[in-house]
C-alpha cells in the first residue's frame, strides 16, 4: 500500500514538473501583454540574455565588416550599446514583438529602438523540452529558451537567428 502511494506521488510530481514550463510560459506571455516589468524581470536571466544577444550580433556584423577598420574600433562598443538598450524588460518585450529590427540591420548605426506591438501568440510553432532542465518555444523563427532555476523557469536565451545574414541573391534562388 505504501509503495502505491509513493508511486502515485512520484507520477503526480512528474506531471506537475512536465506542465510547469507551459504554465510558466503562459505567465511570461501574460506579463508581456500587461507590460508588467516586475513580473518580466522575475522571469528573465538578464546576464545570460545579454551574452546571447552579444554573441548573435557579433556573428551578424562580423560576416560583413571584418575588413572595415572602424569595426575593430567601434563595433564592440556599438554592439554593447544596442544590447544594453534591449536587455531590459521593456526592451526584450519590444524585441520579441518585432525581431526584424535587429535582423534587418546592415550596420550597427542603423539601430532604432522600436515601440512594442501587441503579440500574436497563436503563431507558436513548437514548445517542448530540450533537456531535463531546459525548455524551448519556437515562434516564427524566434526561439525563446527557458531554464529551470530554483523553483521556476527563467528566459535565458533569445535566439533571433542573427548569425545568418540575409543575402538577397540566396533569397532569389541564385546560387553562387
Amino acid at each position: 500500500m505504501r509503495f502505491r502511494w509513493l508511486a502515485l506521488l512520484c507520477i503526480f510530481l512528474l506531471l506537475v514538473y512536465g506542465a510547469s514550463p507551459y504554465f510558466s510560459f503562459w505567465r511570461f506571455t501574460a506579463a508581456l501583454r500587461s507590460g508588467n516589468s516586475a513580473a518580466l524581470s522575475a522571469r528573465m536571466d538578464f546576464p545570460a540574455i545579454r551574452a546571447s544577444l552579444k554573441k548573435q550580433l557579433v556573428a551578424r556584423f562580423a560576416q560583413r565588416t571584418t575588413s572595415d577598420k572602424w569595426w575593430g574600433n567601434l563595433g564592440p562598443t556599438l554592439i554593447d550599446a544596442i544590447v544594453d538598450a534591449y536587455v531590459t524588460p521593456e526592451g526584450i518585450a519590444a524585441l520579441i514583438s518585432n525581431p526584424e529590427v535587429l535582423k534587418n540591420l546592415r550596420h550597427p548605426q542603423q539601430f532604432h529602438f522600436p515601440t512594442g506591438k501587441a503579440e500574436e501568440w497563436s503563431k507558436i510553432k513548437h514548445a517542448f523540452f530540450t533537456g531535463p532542465r531546459t525548455f524551448a518555444v519556437d515562434r516564427e523563427g524566434i526561439k525563446l529558451r527557458f531554464r529551470f532555476t530554483g523553483w521556476g523557469w527563467k528566459l535565458y536565451d533569445l535566439d533571433l537567428g542573427l548569425g545568418q545574414a540575409k543575402d538577397s541573391s540566396s533569397a532569389n534562388g541564385i546560387v553562387r
